[in-house]
């Protein structure tokens, strides 16, 4: 077995993930001839031959898939908001095998049974798209994988972000790559450290941020340099907006939204445009779902017993994802319709139906036209995307509540944060 063939099989059992290794490489192993032309005129490899070969494949061979598909980026219309491609980051935890080798590498949360692993994604909001990604311990913090991803980020981007993420050197450290960022931060008072210089047409305000003694002290810390200096001011621009659901039977729920943001011209790009755009952050956690219920199953842990293989099957579960979206957005494309009308249900469906009732060519292992797979993806059930719904979240709020309808409303409000003298 060669590393390619070793690599493929891997990426299959993420692709069939709850099949055992004979039933996988039963399906697999006919299409591998165009990795080693030998392997289709013998019997499939034993389980044991797989576990011994996927032992001696580095992680690295897997990490590399990921960001190799997601070269091949489309960019839609929704995937632009004043000219800029969209893109967000978030973390996510997956549980792994309960052996000693992997309870060294990965640690377990406090309470939890089992090791995790954290992964922290960098996605294409318009294609859903994973750009690039980190892993590490869950005892890894978010952030800390985050700053991993800097130097992913690129000119001519428009970087969505959550509420933990914000701090004054990892806001300037971002926006020195050139992309240009809309984060949410905390609402208190004393979580931003800014004072409002000037009030813009449309509701948004000129802000100057400071460091604040608090994240002086932690990024001396961090660094070790405990004569680092404060931070030089910045200029950004602050958009606070109310959500208001409203519900069928009439029911109101309002929150609070505090966006911070380096597009400095409120005129090219208005406040309200700020607020409607920060809901696309949504996508990355639709690519969490995609990946963790769909794709992996259920609560089902990663089948690697060691480290290793634990790593390869993260990579190898993005991989497929990425190929999926991919397969999604060829099948927009040829319908002329957003990527987020396509079921990523479907396409997994018809990819695994694919691969069974499409006969391989004996010489090379090709596998069918393509075109067949994106007919059938085509004539697939799709997403509603004019449907505004809202489900509860957590364990004890779906125990008393149950998904809506609603009506959303943004409200452009003015900040509470002290003004310049």
């Amino acid at each position: 077995m060669t590393g390619a063939v070793t690599t493929v099989l891997v990426v299959g059992l993420c692709l069939y993930c709850g099949e055992g290794y004979p039933g996988v490489t039963g399906r697999l192993w006919p299409l591998l001839g165009s990795f080693n032309p030998a392997v289709v005129m013998s019997a499939p490899v034993t389980a044991a031959a797989l576990s011994q070969a996927r032992a001696r494949l580095p992680a690295g061979v897997l990490r590399a898939l990921p960001e190799a598909g997601a070269a091949a980026t489309v960019t839609t219309a929704g995937s632009l908001v004043s000219g800029l491609v969209v893109t967000a980051v978030d973390g996510t935890v997956s549980g792994l095998a309960f052996t000693d080798a992997v309870a060294r590498r990965f640690a377990a949360p406090p309470g939890g049974r089992f090791p995790q692993a954290r992964v922290v994604t960098l996605v294409a909001c318009g294609t859903r798209r994973v750009l690039a990604a980190q892993a590490g311990s869950c005892g890894v913090s978010e952030q800390r994988l985050r700053d991993r991803l800097v130097t992913c980020l690129q000119p001519g981007t428009l970087n969505l972000a959550d509420r933990n993420f914000f701090s004054m050197h990892r806001w300037r450290t971002a926006a020195a790559t050139g992309a240009h960022l809309a984060w949410r931060v905390k609402n208190g008072i004393g979580c931003l450290p800014a004072t409002v210089i000037e009030t813009l047409p449309g509701g948004s305000q000129l802000a100057r941020l400071r460091e604040s003694p608090g994240m002086l002290t932690r990024r001396r810390k961090t660094t070790g340099d405990k004569l680092a200096p404060r931070l030089d001011d910045i200029i950004a621009r602050l958009v606070e907006f109310t959500v208001t659901l409203t519900d069928q039977a009439g029911k109101t729920t309002t929150s609070r939204f505090r966006i911070l943001t380096t597009l400095l011209d409120h005129e090219a790009c208005p406040a309200a445009a700020i607020g409607e755009c920060y809901a696309g952050r949504w996508q990355v956690e639709l690519v969490c779902k995609s990946i963790k219920p769909t794709l992996r199953g259920g609560n089902r842990r990663l089948r690697g017993q060691a480290p290793e293989l634990a790593e390869q099957e993260i990579w190898g579960l993005l991989t497929v994802c990425n190929a999926l979206v991919g397969q999604a957005v060829t099948a927009a494309v040829d319908l002329g319709i957003d990527p987020g009308e396509i079921s990523f249900t479907v396409v997994l469906r018809a990819a695994r139906d694919h691969l069974a009732t499409h006969a391989p060519c004996q010489t090379c292992g090709h596998q069918g036209d393509p075109a067949d797979l994106t007919a059938a993806i085509t004539a697939g059930p799709r997403n509603r995307t004019d449907r505004t719904r809202t489900s509860p979240r957590t364990k004890k709020q779906r125990q008393t509540q149950h998904t809506r309808d609603v009506a959303y409303t943004i409200t452009i409000t003015e900040s509470n944060l002290p003004r310049a003298a």
